[in-house]
């Protein structure tokens, strides 16, 4: 059985099922064929065989056993869309045109029909050179010897898979006209709809002109073989033409017709109109009989089977209480969620117990506001809330003399409403949230440290900051902002303080009886204990609540109609009357569902969450990974008027309106948003780059013309106009561009930097393959590790400047802009991606474009401009020297370093110190140089070394005695000479002035004895209860004696496991616990950890083992945390887990083979799958086993699992190694 072929993730989601390969879609549009023809009857190729007379065999024919891999590419991984399958035109075998002919004729007839065609085929085309990236892609030889065999040529056109994203997350046509005819927005959104129908008919008479009836399908070439250029996957657009018949398109002209009448523009009656329909409505309701006649209003928000069940019957009473039309009130979505970002990172004060702009602040306690705020709540419409108002409660009580539903509810919300208005909830906060002492366990400060945006996707993350020992100030000042950071209130504080206001404020009956305050409660605490991504779902909120327990809901207040006994019917009705009165009982209780639904969801959106904005400041810390920390607002002020003292101190000027102003006029971006985040050694700030920013442009005061009748508020309505301003990153994406280009192709301008994992791991191999000269013998090995002080802040303006002009040398820069459709799990997104193309290549369209994932394709890629070098030095000299920030909507400019969190942050940084090292350090490194002295009685034996690399010894030899790698601002340095160790330890330590770069003093490290070592033992030095020393570098664990390399898991200490975790409850549960194991899995899955040019086998199999272990807690962690909510059987988990181990092996086999091309060494693998599985259930085992009494019957599972392995009975010395508690004894320091 054939192998099916992997779609693109774009393209199954834009087409589904339609996409197919080049062959199969060419085989498809072969007529059928018949049996009694021979191929001498065939009338293209008179015998001699060709694809119109193969046939079934026609696969055969296209694709043979000795075609080259560039054409088997082409018909396997390009893939083909249409609508419905072409009808074939008629062909003559006499015109025989080339290939680059048939694709310049059909590109130059398509933009002669239709000049602004979107179509691929047609973008970038020269017409005086006849040319562009499409046409050279379908001119290769691929598609020639295609061309030579299939004597037939369809042309497949197509609109930009860009341009069909946004449309196909958009809702149906149809459904969005419906919503504009029920919500109309004014005249401009009414023009716009009449001009989609105009160019959407405009868009028909132009592809009638050009064929009858236009299929539009696209080509996506997933796999490039067959490109010249070898990169990712390139979309192509061909032509096909198909006959309509004047049915189907008279059928057409008819729903245009139809829809075009359908979006006229909708008259609005007058106000006299209005109001007459309005006093017919009330007074046809009015007079309406029978109590379910309001019910029945409503229908269609009752499933049938309920709402033909509400019928008036006979046998019921016969009273007027239309205030029933209230009980099919709006319901709340399924799925609904609770949007907690107003919560975040909010810096505005109240005088209230809400925000200003809250409408229990807006509304006043009387009839009137609480019945717009039960509008609000249950989503009544205009009708329902008019026939509410006729309920006999207007002049007596319903029947049996109870309250309804309705003004029961206005009833309690007068009360909310005026409680909320005089709650003392400065005394419920000092009571609740009161702060003796800091907590022991708070964050630790020693002053004030600045850093920009984090960037989430790099994998070798990197914490740029710049530290203070002091603010410039006193002692005791620094001891109170220190102890303002510590001061935060813990979850249980928050969650006693918005329990007591909701008591104090809501009625009762809201709340329910008291056996449903503990329920209700527990899920406000699970609320307020969510982490930072974490998403809390209507169904969380209504975790245990029923409806019995809310008294508002009760039968006596729910239908006044039914406060009687069941009606009484005539004899033998009864039975009818019993099944009537069963299906209202269950109409009742879904009704009553959705009543608490929306109240239920409205407390906690319209109640909790402006609790918690309005009273603290809630953000994430550094120290804590994705937990929140809640801040009296009036602590967090503090913290935030100590942090401005200390960015004066530092260099950071105030700017006054109009200054801000005179400077980002004169660009086009604006300037950047500044957040606090609490982190161990103080505070950092978090500058965002990729947000627009706008500025108050003119304001104005609307004058009163009401005569005084509207009171002052209308007096003073102001109204503001905003300059808007692109984003700094949207801005520089072109110089990023430029420099990232010369980042790959001028690599020795940045001198040791490395940007990730494969840069270390492409430098350190070869370099450990050196040492070992072929040997499993390691020599001496010296190391030094250190890190920049405030390496960002303390970057010297100008000397960046100078060292730009060096880089930046061309006058003139050429970019292609190219549009990445990118596949994430919930959307489709485009990325456009500037690319700087070569002008001294042959040609100019080739493509630079690197792929990010197989799930991606590429759309119309063309030489878009050029770029002048005095425009890349004006934007860069803005960004350098006129960094604007704004605290607090107060502006700053920085005085010294570089902008951090923008796209360019790293970039720049590597050069201004790649600048440092090709001046100063390369040539001290080459002055201290000897060479070296092998003792081979010191020697370390590296078991079980590879010396397949023998061809690799003369390239390296002596003179790669030492070894120098930066990232960023991160060195570490390796030799086999202690002296020359010492001498770059000691020029490290003295700094370099001519740079302003200097050295933190608590973070160097080293693996020998050094006189000028000051103070404590560094941080970096980590030593194991093996006894085997390492040195923390950037996330890993490089060993002193052999320069192995582990995973460092310190990171992990200070914190509980789950603050790094992000539980998802919503959808599937189990779909996404089976992804997240494997996403566990990835960032510590990198060939450094597994080659074995570098790693002994023990070594080897410790990593994987402790990877599993980190994976085994954190999937200990997301189960308890979903089992509140979910549960699955144990066998279901035992099944993800085995799933796991296999995905381990996979992503390691298919890490180390990408790290194989583009290498000048041979990466090593020797592993076995089983080994893999046996260390994965070893490892699930020995974690779970701490947690007995929620894993009891998962661990018998397992364990039954490790006992049938093969591996159990003959385990290897380097699987007893892996395994063994001394090796691992950081892992089990781990709290999960």
């Amino acid at each position: 059985m054939r192998k099916k072929r992997c779609v693109p993730e774009v393209l199954r989601r834009l087409f589904h099922n339609r996409p197919r390969t080049l062959a199969d879609a060419i085989t498809s549009l072969l007529p059928p064929h018949s049996s009694s023809s021979v191929p001498d009857d065939c009338r293209f190729c008179k015998g001699r065989r060709c694809l119109s007379c193969s046939g079934p065999n026609g696969m055969s024919f296209i694709l043979r056993p000795h075609d080259p891999s560039d054409y088997r590419n082409l018909l396997n991984h390009c893939y083909v869309v249409w609508e419905r399958a072409p009808t074939l035109a008629h062909f003559s075998p006499d015109s025989h045109w080339s290939q680059i002919e048939i694709v310049r004729a059909v590109i130059e007839v398509m933009m002669l029909e239709q000049p602004l065609s979107s179509n691929v085929i047609c973008t970038g085309y020269d017409k005086c050179n006849q040319s562009s990236p499409i046409v050279e892609l379908l001119n290769s030889s691929a598609w020639c010897l295609l061309l030579e065999r299939r004597k037939k040529h369809e042309q497949v056109t197509g609109l930009p898979i860009s341009n069909l994203c946004p449309k196909k997350l958009k809702p149906a046509p149809q459904a969005l006209h419906q919503q504009s005819l029920q919500n109309p927005c004014g005249p401009r959104k009414k023009r716009e709809r009449d001009d989609n129908i105009q160019s959407m008919l405009k868009r028909q008479q132009l592809g009638s002109s050009f064929s009858t009836d236009e299929t539009f399908s696209s080509v996506t070439c997933s796999d490039s073989g067959f490109d010249r250029n070898k990169h990712g996957h390139t979309e192509a657009a061909m032509e096909t033409t198909s006959t309509v018949s004047d049915g189907d398109e008279g059928n057409l002209n008819h729903e245009l017709q139809q829809s075009s009448e359908r979006l006229k523009k909708r008259k609005r009656p007058f106000r006299w109109q209005r109001c007459r329909k309005r006093r017919q409505l009330t007074s046809q309701e009015t007079s309406v009989k029978g109590p379910f006649t309001t019910v029945l209003a409503d229908k269609e928000s009752l499933p049938g089977r309920l709402s033909c069940c509400l019928k008036p019957s006979s046998g019921l009473h016969d009273t007027k209480c239309s205030c029933l039309g209230f009980q099919v009130p709006q319901k709340v979505a399924k799925g609904a969620e609770i949007d907690r970002k107003s919560m975040f990172f909010n810096l505005e004060r109240s005088l209230s117990v809400f925000p200003k702009r809250h409408v229990l602040n807006s509304v006043k306690p009387n009839s009137v506001g609480a019945e717009s705020l039960v509008k609000c709540i249950f989503g009544m419409s205009d009708i329902e809330s008019a026939l509410s108002k006729i309920c006999p409660h207007g002049s007596g009580p319903c029947l049996m003399g109870s309250a309804c539903l309705h003004h029961s509810l206005v009833k309690s919300l007068k009360i909310l409403i005026r409680r909320a208005r005089h709650c003392h909830h400065l005394r419920l906060l000092e009571k609740h949230c009161f702060i003796t002492s800091p907590n022991p366990n708070a964050i630790k400060n020693s002053g004030c440290i600045f850093e920009g945006e984090r960037r989430g996707n790099s994998v070798l993350k990197k914490s740029q900051c710049c530290t203070t020992d002091s603010c410039n100030g006193s002692p005791a000042a620094i001891d109170s902002h220190s102890e303002a950071i510590k001061s935060y209130c813990l979850k249980s504080q928050v969650v006693s303080f918005v329990w007591a206001v909701c008591r104090s404020i809501i009625p009762p009956d809201l709340l329910g009886t008291p056996s449903n305050w503990r329920m209700l409660r527990r899920n406000i605490s699970k609320f307020i204990c969510l982490r930072r991504f974490e998403k809390f779902s209507l169904k969380q909120c209504m975790h245990k609540l029923k409806t019995s327990r809310f008294p508002f809901l009760s039968d006596k207040q729910y239908f006044c109609c039914m406060n009687n006994q069941a009606p009484k019917g005539v004899d033998g009705k009864s039975s009818e009357i019993n099944k009537g009165s069963t299906k209202l009982n269950d109409a009742a209780h879904l009704v009553k569902q959705k009543v608490l639904e929306s109240w239920i969801y409205w407390l906690f959106s319209s109640i909790i969450v402006p609790l918690l904005q309005a009273n603290f400041y809630v953000t994430e810390s550094e120290n804590g990974k994705q937990d929140l920390y809640y801040y009296q607002k009036s602590v967090w002020e503090k913290v935030k008027n100590k942090t401005v003292t200390c960015m004066k101190a530092q260099n950071y000027h105030y700017l006054d309106t109009a200054t801000t102003r005179r400077i980002i006029r004169k660009r086009l971006f604006g300037f950047s948003k500044l957040r606090i985040c609490p982190k161990e050694y103080g505070v950092r700030l978090l500058a965002n780059l990729k947000a627009s920013s706008r500025m108050p442009r003119q304001e104005f005061y609307l004058g009163d013309r009401s005569g005084g009748r509207l009171g002052r508020t209308k007096m003073h309505q102001r109204r503001v106009r905003f300059e808007h301003f692109k984003s700094v990153n949207r801005v520089l994406r072109d110089t990023h561009a430029v420099l990232k280009s010369i980042r790959f192709k001028e690599p020795e301008k940045l001198g040791s930097s490395v940007f990730d994992y494969n840069d270390v791991y492409r430098k350190l191999c070869p370099f450990v393959i050196g040492l070992k000269n072929g040997s499993a013998m390691m020599p001496d090995v010296f190391i030094v590790v250190s890190d920049v002080s405030k390496a960002f802040d303390s970057v010297d303006q100008d000397k960046l400047l100078c060292v730009m002009k060096d880089v930046l040398r061309t006058d003139e820069y050429f970019l292609k802009h190219a549009y990445e459709v990118l596949c994430t799990k919930k959307s489709l997104w485009v990325h456009e991606k500037p690319i700087l193309v070569d002008q001294n290549t042959s040609s100019r369209f080739k493509s630079s474009v690197v792929h990010r994932s197989l799930h991606s394709v590429l759309v119309n890629q063309e030489c878009s401009r050029s770029v002048k070098k005095q425009e890349l030095f004006f934007n860069l000299n803005q960004h350098v020297k006129r960094n604007v920030l704004q605290l607090d909507k107060k502006f700053y400019l920085q005085g010294v370093g570089i902008p951090q969190g923008s796209v360019l942050s790293s970039l720049l940084c590597s050069l201004y110190y790649g600048h440092l090292d090709r001046n100063v350090i390369f040539p001290f490194l080459e002055k201290t140089w000897e060479p070296a002295r092998v003792d081979l009685s010191s020697e370390h034996n590296f078991e079980d070394a590879s010396a397949a690399q023998s061809g690799s010894e003369d390239k390296i030899g002596l003179s790669s005695s030492h070894f120098l790698v930066r990232f960023i601002d991160d060195f570490l340095f390796i030799s086999t000479s202690k002296k020359q160790a010492s001498s770059f330890y000691s020029r490290l330590q003295r700094g370099f002035r001519d740079y302003n770069c200097f050295m933190n003093e608590k973070k160097f490290g080293v693996n020998f004895n050094i006189r000028q070592m000051p103070g404590p033992p560094s941080n970096r030095v980590y030593l194991g209860e093996d006894g085997i020393s390492f040195l923390r570098y950037c996330g890993l664990l490089i060993n002193s004696c052999t320069l192995e390399v582990q995973a460092d898991y310190t990171k992990y200490l200070s914190n509980h496991l789950s603050s790094t975790l992000t539980v998802s409850w919503q959808g599937q549960p189990s779909r996404h616990l089976k992804e997240k194991l494997c996403d566990y899995m990835r960032p510590k899955c990198h060939p450094i950890f597994f080659d074995s040019n570098i790693n002994s086998a023990s070594v080897v199999r410790l990593n994987i083992y402790q990877a599993f272990l980190l994976c085994a807690m954190k999937f200990h962690c997301y189960v308890r945390d979903l089992s509140n909510i979910w549960k699955l059987c144990n066998r279901s988990y035992a099944n993800m887990i085995k799933r796991s181990l296999g995905y381990m092996y996979v992503l390691i086999k298919r890490r180390m083979r990408s790290v194989y091309n583009g290498s000048d060494f041979q990466p090593i693998l020797q592993l076995e799958k089983g080994e893999v599985e046996w260390l994965g259930l070893f490892a699930y085992i020995q974690v779970l086993k701490r947690k007995q009494s929620r894993h009891k019957e998962l661990l018998s599972l397992l364990t039954s699992k490790l006992l049938s392995h093969k591996i159990t009975g003959s385990v290897s010395s380097q699987l007893s190694y892996a395994v063994d508690r001394s090796h691992s004894s950081l892992m089990w320091k781990i709290k999960y």
